[in-house]
């Protein structure tokens, strides 16, 4: 891209909130106007006078910014909502405020919930395979008996998060901070809890294939993983 151009995005869109309406119209932007400017340029126009009507070209978007403004935090207002037993594959509820929301019995396969907050939900039953939840704030929620096959959980809170009875065979824990969360009778065959830290973690569940290396954790969860086979030789107790 033009290191000129993108500093004239950088500061047309510094304004606004960082919301994924507003990165992909400003990707679409930045596409375009490097057309322009190429094509500006072929015409035989200088590098001043090419950029001046590349931008020119584009009027005062301004209006438009804030209009998806609006339309996002309406959307991003679901705080308590009922999406129980909905089919929402592929759903992008990205940087949203969906506290206390209820996603019992739902088919949100591929669903994006980066950045959101998702403290006091449920998703009992839910299908949740492929879906994201980096960054995500999953404080209290309960994932009772879902499908997590293929699941993403890097830089997320968990905090006296439920995992029972769930599918997280394979999962990736790495490197979290695991306070009270509840993994008992869930499948974690190859599951990944390496250099995490488990604090008064329940693991009732068959952990002999489960990676702890490297990980920290209290005595208890320690106690219990140890009466469940877990493969405790590379841990850290505290």
């Amino acid at each position: 891209m033009n290191d000129r151009l993108r500093r004239y995005l950088d500061e047309l869109f510094s304004p606004y909130e960082d919301l994924a309406q507003i990165r992909e119209l400003k990707e679409e932007l930045s596409h375009d106007l490097n057309e322009k400017l190429k094509d500006l340029k072929n015409e035989g126009h200088s590098e001043d006078e090419a950029f001046r009507r590349a931008t020119d070209s584009i009027g005062d978007i301004s209006e438009l910014i804030e209009t998806i403004n609006a339309d996002t935090r309406k959307l991003q207002q679901l705080t308590g909502m009922n999406f129980s037993a909905i089919p929402l594959r592929d759903s992008d509820f990205q940087s949203s405020d969906l506290s206390s929301g209820n996603f019992n019995y739902s088919d949100l396969k591929g669903s994006n919930f980066t950045y959101s907050n998702l403290t006091g939900c449920t998703f009992k039953a839910s299908n949740l395979d492929q879906s994201i939840f980096d960054y995500a704030n999953l404080t209290n929620v309960r994932m009772v008996a879902s499908n997590l096959k293929d699941a993403s959980f890097k830089h997320c809170i968990l905090d006296g998060t439920d995992f029972s009875k769930s599918a997280l065979s394979g999962l990736s824990f790495e490197g979290l901070t695991l306070n009270r969360v509840n993994f008992n009778y869930s499948a974690l065959k190859k599951t990944s809890f390496r250099n995490a830290f488990l604090n008064q973690c329940s693991f009732k569940t068959n952990v002999s294939q489960t990676v702890f290396d490297g990980a920290t954790m209290d005595k208890g969860t320690y106690a219990m993983l140890r009466g469940f086979k877990a493969d405790l030789r590379h841990v850290t107790v505290k």
